[in-house]
């Protein structure tokens, strides 16, 4: 009996050991678009799409993805995905993620981008890779670059009127 245990307990050992060598290259990951999809007067919701490619010889099943959206410097915008998706081996896929940002964030970065062409960007977060069934892990990314302003990010400019008071029409009879 005691040979029947050391032998299992050997074979345990070294399947456990073999699992924890087989982990996933992170998936690189790459801001490919950012629209502002709807404004209110207290925040704003943009659509931010991530394309992420998977370096390793098989697919990957993705729990979760959160991450920050620094422009310029300033943090913007909080966003996650909703839904877990795979990406193939040696493959790359888009995904979208809703964002949200306050009045006050929003009001910051259009001061930073007087006569700016394009802005920088950084994101900071995790994603969640579920791991053959066992545990998932989360794996760090971050990524910067820059965007060019134009579309819906426009509005982002100090003179668009995004930011800008609205006249009422109170203010309009008392300037007649």
């Amino acid at each position: 009996m005691n040979i029947i245990r050391i032998i299992v307990t050997t074979l345990l050992a070294i399947s456990l050991t073999a699992c924890a060598g087989i982990r996933p290259q992170p998936p690189e990951v790459q801001l490919s678009g950012l629209e502002i999809s709807d404004v209110s007067l207290s925040h704003a919701n943009f659509l931010a799409t991530l394309k992420l490619f998977n370096p390793n010889s098989f697919g990957l099943d993705i729990e979760g993805l959160k991450f920050t959206l620094f422009l310029n410097d300033v943090r913007v915008a909080k966003g996650q995905t909703a839904k877990v998706f795979a990406i193939p081996a040696e493959d790359s896929r888009e995904v979208a993620v809703r964002l949200s940002s306050s009045f006050l964030d929003l009001f910051q970065l259009t001061r930073s981008l007087q006569n700016q062409q394009e802005v920088n960007f950084r994101i900071a977060g995790e994603i969640r890779i579920d791991s053959a069934g066992m545990l998932g892990r989360s794996i760090p990314i971050e990524r910067e670059g820059t965007l060019p302003l134009s579309g819906s990010l426009n509005q982002l400019k100090p003179d668009s009127q995004l930011l800008q008071p609205m006249d009422s029409p109170e203010k309009q009879i008392l300037r007649q």
